[in-house]
Formats: structure tokens, C-alpha cells, sequence
């Protein structure tokens, strides 16, 4: 929340079209004129499409005015808008302007898999004593941490920010806005994804340490203890180190870990001669290190125990991440917003514990480079001991698909895209049925979740 003077000041830059009358409050950004909301900022950025084009979207979908670096054409006499020689750059000046006006404390979240729903988990434990700004979905990088800080408001008091790694040196630039008191990194599997980007596992390990490196020594780095790369991740740190975990040394251990099924995992919290009982409304035993996590951050920021165990079993169930949806006698375990090895791994062990016939709705995992061929074989073996059938889109994981059959399941089919997965299983799906749809960001895979559950096997 800003207003003109602010983004004049911030920014150097000036009013080039339209009249400022009055008082001219903004209360948030966007980049994409679709995610606008009412007095936000909209910011035309130039990346796979020229952000220019859509400036005239972004006002008649309620936005107050645009950082422009030229002056589109056919701009109505009172379309407010600000010149500035890089509206990129300019994003970032002026969230860092707001960060230095308000300084809240922040909690930043990283690894390779489970940032997402780490970060909300988090919000959510720190939410039992603070009003809490988070990253809105999975804003991580250079654009989408400078836009969650134009969305802060007097009455914020923690900010929580996923940051994700794609170059060395990212995280610790965006670190400099950040200025993070409590780093948390979740995990570097084996077989991350965004593998294809970078040189390799280890270099992604250095990436994600960054975050580590730059907290202060008064500082507290989460570092989870049942990964051997983020767990040697404490000697490059100066703040106090706290592992999380079921490893017997986890100073933040999970113990007594219960598998609710669909509904979620309950265990016992301990921590410094301290306990609590937890009940994570996320199915999967894997994402205990996400609740320990985010109680750990909690705890660092002066949320007691007890207090952050109940703040993280108020979350709500971000969208396509292991969201249960019911339709008749039909159920989704909706995980379709994206996919990697270990994430499909675990799915899929979730989806095997399930009583009626399970449906396993795969799709590509992409960016992973060299793993690609091996990571999406050992899908299609796991989806053989898990699932009663197998639907797999994309050209790569009909490798899993073929590995399936060999395994030994007969009802494995391969798609090609989401249209021909949708006839297969409108043929094949009954009432009664548990269906897991995951895969790639890239594939829009909850379309097929929309359809399913619209379906006759759903009436």
C-alpha cells in the first residue's frame, strides 16, 4: 500500500499521461493484467510478451494507473500513466522503498521442493499471533518478491517470501530486499526440478544456501535433518541453526507421525524440553518437514509452541496442492500445480493407501534435463505398485507409461495431451474411484481435474 508521491520518489520517475487529482492510493501491483485487482499498479514489464500491450487490459480490469517505459497508443485522456526508463527496475525501487519504511521481520523460504506449501504452512502458524504478508502463489523470483512487498499494509507485522533459484546469486539479490531474519530451506532432492537450468545438484545446493549466508548472526536458519545437502548447509551460516526433522539428532522433531489418510497427518512437535500436538490438514507423511518448518519459523519469531501447532492447523489448502475435491462418489487428490520426481514419488504412495480403485493421472515432468529419461522410468515402476490405473500425459511420461506395463499393469495408457487423457478417462472412470492428477505447471493439468469432477462417474 503506497501512494503517488511514493512512487514518484522511489523511482524517479514522472506523471506522462493523465491527470493526478487528488489523493491516489495504490494497494498492490501486478504484472499481468488477468491478476489485476481493484487500485493496484500495474507494471509493464518486457519478458515472452511486451507488458506495454496489455496496459490497456490492466486499467479496465480496475487498475489506477501503469509503469510504462513508452507510451502505449490509444490511451484514454485519463489513463494515469508513469514514465520510467525500466519499469523492472523501477518495481524493484520502489518495493524497496516500502521495505525501508516499514521494516518488518521476514521469514524466507527455499529448497527444491515444498516451498509453496512450506511458505503457507507458515503463514499460517505465524498467523496464531501476527497479521502476516505472504508471497501471493508462488511469486519467488525477481519480479514476483518485489511485487509481495507493494501489497504491505501499516497493519502487517511478519512477512513470509518464497525465493526460488534459477542463477547463482539470485537468492542472495533478492536477499538484499528480503532481509530475512529466519531462513528456511526445505530439501535438495536427488532429482530436483529446474534440474535442466543448472550444472548440477550441488549447484543448486550453493544457490540455495544463499539464503542461509545471508542472515544476521542473531538470525535463525530451519535446515531440514533428513537431507544430507541442507544439513551441511549449517557451517555456511552465522545464524543459530535449528534442524527439523525425524532424524534422532532434529533439535525440531516430529515424533509419533499418524496418517489420517485424506484428512491430513497428526504427530507430536518436540522442541527444547517441549511438546505439542499437530494436526496438518494436508494428506502425506512428507509434509510433516513442511509443518515442523513453518512451527520452527513460529517459534523463532516468538510464536510459543503450542500457540504455532494450532496457527498451522488453520491452513487452508492452497489451490492444486494436495487439495482433496469430492464430486458424487468420485475423489480428486488434486496436486496439479506442479511436479517433480520426489513430489510424484510421494503422491503416489499417498494414492496407494487409498481404498476403491485408484487412478493415477501423471503428467510430463519437465526441466529436468538429463534425469529425464530415469526419473519419469521410476514413475511408471511406482505408479505399477500404487495404482490400479495409469493415465499418463505427455511425451515423457509415456516412458513411464511403457515402464508400467513391463512392471505389470495392464491398464496403463498413454496421452498425448489433456483433450485425449480426458477421452480415456471418461470411458474409464466409475463412481467410487480415487483419482491423482499431477504434472508440470506447463500442462494446465487442473483442467482435467475440472472436467473429471464434472463428469458422470462424479454424479
Amino acid at each position: 500500500m503506497f501512494d503517488l508521491a511514493v512512487l514518484l520518489d522511489a523511482t524517479s520517475g514522472r506523471v506522462a499521461h493523465g491527470a493526478a487529482r487528488g489523493p491516489i492510493v495504490f494497494r498492490a501491483g501486478a504484472f499481468d493484467s488477468r491478476r489485476v485487482t481493484e487500485d493496484s499498479l500495474f507494471f509493464a514489464l518486457r519478458g515472452d510478451r511486451d507488458g506495454h500491450d496489455f496496459v490497456a487490459d490492466a486499467l479496465a480490469r480496475g487498475a489506477r494507473g501503469a509503469v510504462v517505459s513508452r507510451i502505449p497508443e490509444g490511451m484514454p485522456d485519463d489513463a494515469l500513466l508513469i514514465l520510467v526508463p525500466d519499469p523492472l527496475i523501477a518495481l524493484r525501487d520502489l518495493a524497496t522503498a516500502i521495505r525501508d519504511r516499514a521494516p518488518i521481520p521476514a521469514v524466507g523460504i527455499t529448497g527444491s521442493v515444498g516451498k509453496t506449501t512450506t511458505k503457507e504452512a507458515t503463514a499460517a502458524a505465524l498467523g496464531a499471533r501476527y497479521r502476516v504478508l505472504r508471497s501471493p502463489a508462488s511469486f519467488n523470483n525477481e519480479i514476483g518478491v518485489p511485487i509481495t512487498f507493494l501489497s504491505q499494509e501499516p497493519s502487517h507485522e511478519v512477512a513470509v517470501v518464497e525465493m526460488g533459484f534459477y542463477v547463482p546469486g539470485e537468492i542472495a539479490d533478492l536477499c538484499r530486499l528480503v532481509r530475512p531474519r529466519v531462513g528456511v530451506v526445505t530439501a535438495v532432492p536427488d532429482k530436483p526440478v529446474h534440474f535442466a537450468r543448472t550444472p548440477s545438484v550441488d549447484a543448486i545446493a550453493r544457490g540455495k544456501a544463499e539464503l542461509i549466508e545471508a542472515l544476521p548472526a542473531d538470525g535463525t536458519a530451519l535446515l531440514n535433518a533428513d537431507d544430507p545437502r541442507v544439513r551441511e548447509m549449517a557451517t555456511r551460516t552465522q545464524a543459530n541453526v535449528v534442524l527439523f526433522g525425524t532424524s534422532d539428532d532434529a533439535a525440531l522433531r516430529a515424533r509419533d507421525v499418524v496418517s489420517d489418510g485424506l484428512d491430513g497427518v497428526r504427530f507430536t512437535a518436540q522442541f527444547r524440553g517441549e511438546h505439542a500436538i499437530v494436526r496438518f490438514p494436508l494428506p502425506g507423511a512428507h509434509l510433516v518437514t513442511s509443518a515442523l518448518a513453518a512451527i520452527g519459523a513460529a517459534v523463532a519469531l516468538d510464536v510459543p509452541l503450542d500457540e504455532a501447532a494450532i496457527g498451522v492447523g488453520t491452513l487452508e489448502r492452497p489451490a492444486h496442492r494436495m487439495s482433496v475435491r469430492r464430486a458424487g462418489e468420485l475423489t480428486v487428490i488434486d496436486d496439479a500445480y506442479n511436479a517433480s520426481p520426489v513430489a510424484v514419488a510421494a503422491a503416489l504412495r499417498l494414492l496407494g493407501t487409498q481404498k476403491g480403485r485408484r487412478v493415477a493421472v501423471l503428467g510430463d515432468m519437465l526441466e529436468l534435463g538429463a534425469l529425464a529419461s530415469d526419473a519419469h522410468r521410476e514413475v511408471g515402476t511406482i505408479a505399477a505398485r500404487t495404482a490400479d490405473i495409469f493415465v499418463g500425459v505427455g511425451e515423457l511420461t509415456g516412458i513411464a507409461v511403457n515402464d508400467a506395463r513391463r512392471a505389470g499393469l495392464a491398464e496403463a495408457y498413454a496421452a498425448m495431451d489433456n483433450a485425449e487423457a480426458l477421452v480415456i478417462l471418461r470411458r474409464l472412470l466409475r463412481p467410487g474411484d480415487v483419482v491423482l492428477v499431477k504434472g508440470s505447471r506447463a500442462l494446465r493439468m487442473e483442467e482435467i481435474v475440472d472436467a473429471i469432477l464434472a463428469s458422470p462417474a462424479a454424479s
